[in-house]
């Protein structure tokens, strides 16, 4: 008897390991793609130090996402992107985005 290969199984029990061995880490929703496996977590009411947890404890790279408005507030994604027990993880946080300064004086 063959046996499908179930993708999310992987990502299921590298959560579990994660979560069971740092406690500690910020509270997130978490989400497993059905075809790919792939495991993404998001930030709610959190902020740079949180997503930092994460960078620190799985590695990976942050970045900046492109900015949008968000309730009349222009706001910038920013997403860690990493491996844990060899599954792809995307950790991320919506933050408000920096307003550009001008630094011209006036005349």
């Amino acid at each position: 008897m063959n046996q499908k290969p179930i993708p999310q199984l992987g990502a299921v029990m590298a959560l579990a390991q994660l979560l069971q061995e740092f406690p500690d880490l910020p509270t997130a929703t978490w989400s497993i793609d059905q075809y790919t496996g792939d495991l993404s977590g998001y930030l709610h009411d959190a902020g740079m130090s949180d997503l930092d947890a994460y960078a620190q404890t799985l590695g990976g790279a942050v970045r900046p996402g492109r900015d949008y408005v968000y309730q009349g507030q222009l706001v910038r994604p920013h997403r860690l992107s990493a491996k844990w027990r060899d599954v792809e993880v995307t950790v991320a946080v919506v933050l408000p985005a920096p307003v550009p300064v001008s630094l011209e004086r006036a005349a």
